[in-house]
């Protein structure tokens, strides 16, 4: 038996019994496939070696030769773990110890670096100006209700009617969204996101519009229907970004996540009000907008008496 072998059911497990994204589920395949790939290579002379003969010197070797970076180490060991629980948890194989036993580096601490207000207006003019109306208004739509919202880009592509609450006069006021871990959470949108939708709303119930469940699909031609992929809205974004003059690394759609957290603290909403719009499930993962807020700061080492004479 391959070590290949045992990856389709592990994939289908992760997405219908655990509710990953298939972006996640992807994630984890590819990190436990190079894994398999090298364990084949490495270990080949024992005539097929298989999962429940690898143990946590094995993943010490990879690791050695690879040198991955320590964000990439973390992500390797994390997809191992979600590997050897399937396997002993739903399989009932018998493992050795593995990546259970190894310690991952500790991260620097980084802020997320987001869009000033200014900057956000200036990549949304930019989507909004090219020379295809549906695209511009794909682009803008978009970009408008990410920042608008703060919610991931999986959570807004699939989106769907049942999911977006109207008021009497058929305004949209909220949506529910499913993120990570398959919770279901509300967020009210605020003026941006109402406009943005609205505007795409009109163009989606136009006659000849597809149909579908989606609210953001393709107007027209293939895919029409169906959600947009996520690399469609990177793109768009990337070179929204290259029109309004911002760095690659500003230009991407989770960076707009970054911004509208940043802007909610700086417009001084409780840090659990912005862990709940986020849908974060811990509150120290919403903590580290408080440290970008340099207004705040500022003001709170302006406000030290001063001793001197």
């Amino acid at each position: 038996m391959s070590l290949f072998d045992v990856f389709p059911a592990f994939e289908g497990y992760l997405l219908q019994e655990e509710g990953l994204s298939p972006a996640t589920v992807r994630q984890y395949r590819a990190d436990n496939g190079k894994l398999a790939t090298w364990l084949q290579a490495e270990f080949g002379d024992r005539g097929g070696v298989r999962w429940e003969e690898v143990g946590v010197r094995d993943l010490r070797v990879y690791m050695q030769k690879h040198h991955p970076a320590p964000a990439r180490a973390r992500r390797l060991v994390s997809s191992w773990k979600k590997l050897w629980r399937y396997l002993k948890d739903i399989e009932h194989q018998t493992m050795k110890p593995g990546p259970e036993e190894l310690k991952t580096p500790k991260l620097p601490a980084r802020l997320p670096k987001a869009l000033t207000t200014a900057e956000v207006s200036r990549l949304l003019t930019a989507a909004r100006s090219q020379g295809s109306e549906d695209k511009a208004l794909r682009d803008w739509a978009l970009l408008a209700f990410l920042y608008g919202t703060g919610c991931r880009i999986s959570e807004v592509l699939n989106l769907t009617f049942e999911q977006v609450e109207f008021d009497h006069e058929n305004v949209p006021v909220a949506i529910r969204v499913i993120g990570k871990g398959d919770k279901e959470r509300q967020v009210y949108l605020s003026p941006t996101a109402q406009r943005a939708l609205q505007a795409w709303l009109k163009a989606r119930r136009k006659p000849g519009a597809p149909a579908g469940p989606f609210v953001f699909t393709p107007l027209k031609g293939a895919g029409a229907g169906g959600p947009f992929s996520a690399r469609t809205i990177e793109a768009a974004t990337r070179r929204a970004g290259e029109r309004a003059g911002l760095r690659p690394e500003q230009s991407t759609p989770h960076k707009l996540r970054h911004s509208h957290a940043t802007a909610l603290v700086e417009a001084g909403r409780p840090i659990e009000e912005v862990q709940e719009v986020l849908g974060h499930a811990s509150i120290a993962t919403t903590q580290i907008y408080t440290r970008v807020n340099r207004n705040r700061l500022k003001a709170a080492a302006a406000s030290l008496p001063d001793v001197l004479e």
